[in-house]
């Protein structure tokens, strides 16, 4: 405490041998491929799972509103979640909002902020100030987009859960699974290994739930 200290981390990053949540690898585990639906609030209407269960070694787990194709290679849940038959009522309201529009939606929708510290003076200093300069900047409304995908992993084992997940919020993230999963937060451990960039998208970690609810109802570990 109270001494420089040099980034420790830089040789393994490197050299490859850091570890992140998509480099987790457990004995038996199984990769999940998730169904998803085409837009918020759409409804699942119809499901037929008959072609994704033909895959060899897939097995499709329907757990209400998480229908997931877990196999032991990646590339053949993927295949199998493809041969799932899926009809989604989809609502598309008038919402008006556009490129141009957006930035006055945000602000209308944002809450309230508030004070973290103070300190200074700002209209003594714009009286201080030679010149005063305002311009409003604006750009595309932008998705998250880290070099680091969304990953999780999770391990159910004599009644405790363990997930290593891609997380910006690893307190948080331990009280929403074990709401998700029905147990008790002293049973649920989140470990974070490496994080490949998040700029707050890595905040609500779905697919962390989706590994630990997968995880509980199969008993085998799942990496979505």
């Amino acid at each position: 405490m109270g001494k420089p200290y040099l980034h420790q981390d830089g040789r393994d990053k490197v050299t490859g041998r850091a570890k992140y949540s998509g480099d987790i690898r457990l004995p038996g585990m199984l990769y999940a491929a998730i169904l998803r639906p085409p837009a918020h609030g759409a409804k699942l209407k119809s499901l037929d799972v008959s072609g994704a269960r033909q895959v060899e070694g897939a097995t499709v787990i329907q757990d209400g509103d998480l229908v997931a194709v877990l196999h032991a290679l990646p590339d053949q849940a993927g295949k199998a979640l493809k041969k799932i038959k899926a009809e989604f009522e989809v609502e598309e309201p008038e919402t008006g909002i556009d490129n141009e529009t957006i930035y006055d939606h945000l602000l209308s929708v944002t809450p309230k902020g508030r004070v973290v510290s103070q300190g200074g003076d700002i209209q003594e200093g714009r009286k201080l100030a030679k010149h005063i300069f305002e311009e409003t900047y604006k750009w595309g409304y932008l998705a998250h987009a880290p070099m680091e995908t969304h990953t999780a992993a999770a391990k159910m084992e004599n009644g405790k859960l363990t997930v290593w997940s891609s997380t910006q919020t690893p307190f948080p993230l331990k009280d929403s699974v074990a709401k998700a999963v029905g147990l008790p937060p002293e049973k649920v451990r989140i470990i974070p290994p490496f994080v490949g960039g998040g700029f707050g998208g890595k905040g609500t970690n779905l697919e962390a739930l989706e590994a630990a609810r997968l995880a509980k109802l199969t008993g085998k570990p799942i990496q979505v």
